[in-house]
């Protein structure tokens, strides 16, 4: 018996088994733990966010009001707690890192509406 035929054979019933929906039954356990996992790493991404943003509050209380730079000040805080969020913490670490902090920073800072939003802080 040739040993490729015998591949082709099973080839052949694993495509009539999808075709008749065999695999239904794989495809909703699929299913089901694909949109648990979903589940997990909204509700993992929504405590880390507000963890973040906690962070970043507790930092911004800490900017005196009185300082010509507050606003630096303010956004760098953000900046930099939004990217090490997105980017992982390991990014602080990147002898590059304070200069794109300072980059986005100064970017944001020029645009009028995010110093509406700064002043509301």
């Amino acid at each position: 018996m040739d040993p490729l035929s015998s591949l082709d054979n099973i080839a052949e019933l694993i495509r009539r088994r999808a075709s008749e929906g065999a695999t239904s039954k794989l495809d909703k356990t699929y299913s089901d733990k694909l949109a648990k996992a979903r589940q997990k790493h909204a509700l993992e991404k929504k405590k880390t966010a507000e963890n973040v943003k906690h962070k970043i509050v507790t930092a911004l209380q800490a900017v005196n009001d009185q300082e010509p730079e507050n606003y630096q000040k303010m956004m760098t805080i953000f900046v930099e707690n939004v990217l090490l969020w997105q980017f992982n913490d390991a990014l602080a670490n990147d002898p590059h890192f304070r200069n794109l902090v300072d980059e986005v920073s100064a970017t944001l800072l020029q645009e009028p509406l995010v110093i509406e939003q700064l002043q509301k802080l």
